[in-house]
């Protein structure tokens, strides 16, 4: 497996496993189902959130298939480990998964590798992220505002998990420092840039709830139209490389291209700046 998120939900399913043989072994039901929770905590709110990005690319390309095996991996042997306490439910998504008869007539799984690095790595990483996360709570400062660089203390590099930091605490760049105790320092400088993309990204976050309540398909493209009385949000939309990202971001085919005579209408407030939106389904 090469993507790091691949290794780690393997080997995250092989721990649960040798974890639920040794309580169920023992007799101990309580036992057996205590690292389940977590385990679908894992899963489903670290693997699949950051994955999502990959299940949905357009091309067919080999990460985007090995994310889609490696899930199936994942819960199949997850129905594996289910089937004693719930076996009902275990078998139901087992035949979905699998097509085949039951998973009641199946072996128990054997315990797979757990590449121990990449679990530590991980968990390590999860521990900078929450902690860059309090930083800028303590500040004010939303997660949707770029910043410019995180500096982080940690006792290794995690280069192969830099971009997942970059990511999750929204910076440009990311710096690392080889120290005992782990820590981290976020540049909460805002450039005119970075403030600028800062709008962007709320501007999108409402295009992206206005098409919600239009009841829109995620997959229609849109006519947008947006205004405002602010010069300062009004960029958002005339800077050519934000007005790209905006229309990548929200499928929508023009902005400000025409006016719209019918569509679904929305006034909200972006930072203190008043945007109308107004959107219809692209007939093109």
């Amino acid at each position: 497996l090469q993507n790091p998120l691949d290794r780690w939900i393997v080997s995250r399913v092989h721990q649960l496993t040798a974890e639920m043989t040794d309580k169920l072994n023992a007799y101990d039901l309580p036992g057996a189902l205590k690292p389940v929770l977590p385990f679908l905590d894992d899963a489903s709110n670290w693997y699949v959130r950051r994955s999502r990005k990959r299940f949905w690319k357009s091309d067919n390309d080999a990460d985007k298939t090995m994310s889609y095996k490696t899930l199936h991996y994942v819960l199949v042997r997850l129905c594996y480990l289910l089937a004693p306490i719930t076996p009902f439910l275990a078998d139901e998504y087992y035949r979905l998964l699998t097509g085949r008869e039951s998973v009641h007539l199946e072996d128990w799984p054997l315990v797979g590798a757990v590449d121990q690095q990449v679990v530590d790595d991980m968990a390590l990483l999860r521990q900078l992220i929450n902690e860059g996360l309090s930083l800028r709570a303590a500040e004010g400062i939303k997660v949707r505002q770029p910043l410019s660089l995180a500096t982080v203390a940690a006792p290794r590099k995690l280069s192969a998990l830099s971009d997942i930091l970059a990511e999750e605490l929204n910076v440009k760049q990311v710096a690392w420092a080889l120290t005992d105790e782990p820590g981290i320092v976020l540049d909460f400088v805002l450039t005119p840039d970075l403030e600028r993309e800062g709008l962007l990204r709320e501007v999108i976050r409402h295009v992206q709830a206005a098409r919600k309540a239009a009841g829109l398909s995620v997959d229609d493209r849109i006519v947008l139209q947006l205004g405002s009385d602010s010069d300062v949000l009004a960029a958002v939309w005339t800077d050519p490389d934000c007005l790209a990202e905006l229309c990548h971001e929200t499928l929508a085919v023009s902005v400000n291209a025409s006016e719209l005579t019918e569509g679904y209408e929305k006034a909200v407030a972006v930072d203190g700046y008043n945007l109308g939106i107004k959107l219809a389904r692209s007939l093109s």
